[in-house]
Parts: C-alpha cells; sequence; structure tokens
C-alpha cells in the first residue's frame, strides 16, 4: 500500500506548511507521479512560484519517489494527466489522496481508494494519532488556502463531538 498525491494535495500541504506533519503520520510511503511533479514543481519553477521551489526541497529532504507512468490511454477518462496518474497508480496499489471535488468523485467512480486531506486528518484523530485540537488547527490552516469547507469543518466537529458523547455514555 501507498499514499498517491496528486497536484492539488501536494500544494495545499506545502501552503499549510503540513507537508512534515503529514509525512510523520502516514504508515505507508509516499508517491507522485512525473505529471503531478511536472505541474507542482517544474512549472511552477519556470512560473517562478515559491511554493515550487520549497515542493521540491520537501520532495527531496523525504526522498519522495517520482513514478513516471505511461496515462496515454487512461487520459480520456480525467481532464487531467495528474487526476489521471493518481488513477493508475491507486490502482496498481495505494490511497490517492485529493480535494479537488471533481477529481474525488471520478475516483470513487472508479472504484479506486481516495480520501480527502481533511477526511485524512479527520481519521488521524479518530485514531487519536493527533488530537482535537490538532486537528482543528490543522483544518483552520486548510479553510485558510479554501483545502476545505467551513460545512466540511462543521461536520467533523459534529463527529467529534458525537464521538466525545458516546465515550461518555
Amino acid at each position: 500500500m501507498r499514499w498517491i498525491l496528486d497536484a492539488c494535495t501536494l500544494i495545499y500541504l506545502i501552503k499549510a506548511k503540513l507537508f512534515k506533519q503529514f509525512i510523520d503520520l502516514v504508515k505507508y510511503p509516499v508517491v507522485i507521479d512525473s505529471n503531478v511533479n511536472q505541474e507542482v514543481v517544474i512549472d511552477g519553477k519556470t512560473n517562478n512560484y515559491s511554493d515550487a521551489f520549497e515542493a521540491e526541497a520537501l520532495l527531496n529532504e523525504f526522498r519522495i519517489p517520482i513514478v513516471s507512468i505511461d496515462i496515454s490511454k487512461d487520459l480520456y477518462r480525467f481532464s487531467d494527466p495528474g487526476e489521471t496518474s493518481c488513477f493508475l497508480l491507486a490502482i496498481e496499489q495505494g490511497i490517492c489522496i485529493t480535494s479537488d471535488d471533481k477529481a474525488f468523485r471520478k475516483l470513487l467512480n472508479e472504484n479506486v481508494q481516495v480520501i480527502r486531506l481533511d477526511t485524512f486528518y479527520y481519521e488521524k484523530c479518530r485514531q487519536n494519532q493527533i488530537n482535537k485540537k490538532e486537528f482543528l488547527s490543522i483544518l483552520n490552516k486548510l479553510e485558510l488556502i479554501y483545502a476545505t469547507k467551513p460545512k466540511s469543518i462543521l461536520f467533523f466537529m459534529n463527529k467529534l463531538q458525537e464521538k466525545e458523547e458516546d465515550k461518555n455514555d
């Protein structure tokens, strides 16, 4: 099993300054596809985005493999090369992480394992790998960069409240 990051997830982790913490929380290896690297790092550096330089440094620091995969046969199914590569890598063996609603629905419809970034952190809170305060702080960071929505935050807060009520019963 492995975690597969799409471009939006990688960018969100970098912008929210959560990449290192994310790496500490995952049990399985993390990989990205060469299309994601192209979009986030290479094109980002060409456009002089500071996040691109930070992404490259973190990918190197944590030795995140960049996997090349032929997406040509399946690109028609998705509008984006990064989404297509996530799909193909997830089929091989992995869980794709995306916060893109359209990509999430497509991946679900293709019966691959997929999770949203905010849900990933909720699961880590539920498993007591991060506490509620840390989780809410993460949600706030994600909301500031539009990686989660207020309705999702309310959903997770309600779930945490239910968990606490069940524990107190």
